[in-house]
């Protein structure tokens, strides 16, 4: 298997870490492997409010997800597109782009070029300093994950996906799957 990181990656937050309250079954997008200070969105955890709760722009009801602990106060978006939506966006690998001007962004939402299919907006991001994430591969706490489904992965209904990634994986995996959140509740 490819341990490699490349932008559009993503990482599945291996069973042993339970303790940590970020990455707990989380799922990563991988959106920039820039100077080797890796930088992504966790992308399977909500908040229990919704974009339009925070932005008065944004009459339509998005779920607001939890990026990660950096910058816990700064609005992030991914979206899925042909080519890009939203001026200034970046690519980060075939159909898939990130950020870009946040007021056209909002506009897409309304006008419904944007929606939860193919977009997701976050508070925060995940980050890890020179060499701290192929560290952490190395210790096996991440799973990798190459993928070029993300119609699919956005449309995707966010509490299944780190539990589907282990049924995927099976083996003792598929044990995990099924176990409880805090398995001190089995």
């Amino acid at each position: 298997m490819d341990n490699q990181l490349h932008n559009g990656d993503f990482l599945i937050a291996d069973p042993s870490i339970l303790g940590d309250l970020s990455f707990h079954r989380a799922i990563v997008l991988i959106c920039a492997i820039e100077d080797k200070t890796p930088m992504g969105f966790i992308f399977n955890k909500t908040y229990d409010f919704c974009l339009n709760e925070m932005v008065p722009e944004v009459t339509i009801n998005l779920p607001l997800f939890y990026g990660g602990p950096v910058d816990t106060d700064q609005l992030f978006f991914v979206y899925n597109a042909t080519q890009p939506i939203v001026e200034d966006s970046r690519l980060i690998k075939e159909h898939l782009y990130l950020g870009g001007n946040i007021e056209q962004a909002f506009e897409a939402v309304e006008n419904k070029r944007l929606h939860s299919e193919n977009c997701r907006f976050f508070l925060g991001y995940s980050g890890w300093s020179k060499g701290q994430l192929e560290q952490e591969v190395e210790l096996e706490s991440w799973l990798i994950q190459k993928s070029t489904r993300y119609k699919q992965l956005f449309s995707s209904n966010p509490e299944d996906l780190w539990r589907n990634a282990m049924l995927k994986k099976g083996g003792e995996y598929t044990i995990w799957a099924n176990a409880p959140d805090n398995p001190t509740y089995n």
